[in-house]
């Protein structure tokens, strides 16, 4: 009975870190807050991310992350949902407003599960920094425009072209 016990054990422990393992390894940051929003887990992307340590980050609430006006709103959200359950981000992934330690905001995709144990209920963020995404997309919004000014500039030129060559032809002949 012990040795089964043990092996229970064991193998509790060894799933435990291969999850463990697995959230660590993950490339978006996973932040879960529990009902109140103090930070529970915080996960190696999220330090990077956030550029705040797990150790700081635990235990605080999860408003640190965020910049105003969602900063001051949070715990009203979190209320209102405690309230009446009407689901306004959980399970509906959106573009929000990030906020690093340095004060320095980004944008980035928010997607929010919602688990429970026993009578606690916790919150699952996922986020994914779209800094880079929308550095491109604006780059080639940029290249865009330049290429359509670059063909109406040809598109000119041509035309000039064939008006001079229309007006040599009359003087030519006079």
């Amino acid at each position: 009975d012990i040795d089964s016990q043990m092996r229970a054990e064991e193998a509790l422990r060894s799933r435990d870190e291969h999850l463990r393992s697995i959230l660590e390894t993950v490339p978006d940051a996973m932040i879960v807050i529990d009902a109140v929003g103090t930070i529970q887990l915080f996960s190696r992307a999220a330090e990077r991310m956030f550029g705040i340590s797990q150790d700081q980050a635990i235990g605080q609430n999860v408003r640190v992350l965020m910049p105003e006006p969602d900063r001051s709103r949070h715990d009203s959200y979190l209320s209102r949902y405690r309230a009446d359950g009407e689901r306004h981000i959980i399970g509906i992934g959106r573009i929000v407003a990030g906020r690093r330690a340095d004060g320095s905001t980004f944008p980035m995709h928010l997607s929010v599960g919602e688990a429970k144990w026993g009578d606690r209920r916790y919150f699952t963020g996922f986020v994914r920094d779209l800094t880079e995404q929308q550095r491109t997309q604006a780059s080639l919004e940029r290249m865009q425009a330049e290429l359509t000014h670059v063909s109406r500039l040809s598109a000119m030129g041509e035309m000039a072209s064939a008006l001079a060559h229309e007006l040599n032809q009359p003087l030519a002949a006079i």
